[in-house]
């Protein structure tokens, strides 16, 4: 029974009014990666660039040589690639302010407005990392077939955007909210009823069929409807995988790391072999044992692991999530 409860733990904390919303403590953990040992590493630095560049040549590629020409934008495909562009570009600009621009950096950690530009990076996100596995899953299994060519855009808008938003979900450092399942759910409506909205309007894709896709032709009102009811279950499914697999990062973080917790005031633990009562002042931790970082890029010591007061705060962060 208590196995029971420390595993349901974890899950019931999802639902409490503190994991609705857009809040997370510490913010910085949105410029960095889950595994980063100091607080700015230039290989993340360097892998966010990287990442959005990569997805910037993909939209060139898809909207040079897609075949689609200026029906781009109506295919769902394109408004997922699209979406990683835009999301792991704002991913690198903000690295890069949080590395170069310290002057902004108090502005920058500010969670609590709105407009809070890693509010709106961790929403993208999310968002962008589902719908993009969606897509690749619908298409492979319903849209490809013998008569499609299998192209080096293919590739990319329908393979490479699933696979790279998924790494990018195990190294970021910042958590999965269960209730945020809206998120990729409400964008996959908006495209369900652009899709009625474009076919009402006589709207025609790139072959001149008044349909965007064949599996959701909305001549055939029953069968469109059972397609888009279809693919939002889908996405459901695919974020509860998703948080499954962040808690796993996080597992298998904890597990590297060692986090050996003390009770506060004096605890007694076991360091190389030896005894040693330690004043703890609280909750600390061992420090940490693997490095991604090429090392202490602008002087400043991991906020994680330096001193006793920062090992409680990521220590705090680690129980968030």
């Amino acid at each position: 029974m208590t196995k029971i409860k420390q595993l349901a733990r974890p899950i019931a904390k999802e639902f409490h009014r503190d994991s609705c919303g857009f809040n997370h403590t510490p913010a910085d953990d949105f410029v960095k990666s889950q595994w980063q040992s100091r607080s700015k590493s230039v290989i993340y630095l360097i892998y966010r660039w990287i990442i959005g560049l990569f997805f910037v040549g993909v939209v060139i590629e898809s909207i040079l040589f897609g075949g689609s020409g200026y029906h781009f934008f109506i295919f769902l495909t394109n408004w997922g690639i699209l979406m990683c562009m835009f999301t792991n570009l704002l991913g690198a600009v903000l690295v890069s302010i949080y590395h170069f621009h310290p002057e902004y950096e108090d502005r920058l950690l500010n969670m609590e407005t709105l407009t809070c530009p890693f509010r709106i990076y961790w929403g993208m996100h999310i968002t962008t990392l589902v719908v993009s596995i969606a897509i690749t899953i619908v298409y492979w299994t319903l849209l490809y077939g013998p008569e499609v060519p299998l192209t080096a855009s293919n590739i990319l808008t329908h393979a490479c955007n699933s696979g790279f938003m998924f790494l990018d979900l195990l190294i970021v450092a910042y958590p999965i909210r269960l209730l945020h399942i809206f998120l990729p759910f409400t964008f996959g409506s908006i495209f369900a009823v652009f899709s009625y909205v474009y076919y009402v309007a006589g709207g025609l894709d790139h072959h001149g069929n008044p349909f965007i896709y064949t599996v959701l032709d909305w001549r055939n009102t029953q069968g469109a409807l059972i397609t888009c009811i279809g693919v939002l279950l889908l996405t459901c499914f695919i974020y509860i995988v998703v948080f499954m697999v962040y808690k796993v990062r996080v597992f298998i973080y904890r597990r590297i790391y060692s986090p050996a917790v003390f009770n506060p005031t004096t605890d007694t633990t076991t360091i190389d072999g030896n005894s040693k009562t330690i004043d703890t002042k609280g909750i600390q931790h061992s420090p940490s044992g693997i490095s991604m970082v090429l090392g202490n890029y602008t002087g400043y010591e991991n906020q994680g692991f330096s001193t006793i007061s920062e090992k409680v705060e990521k220590r705090h962060s680690l129980d968030v999530v």
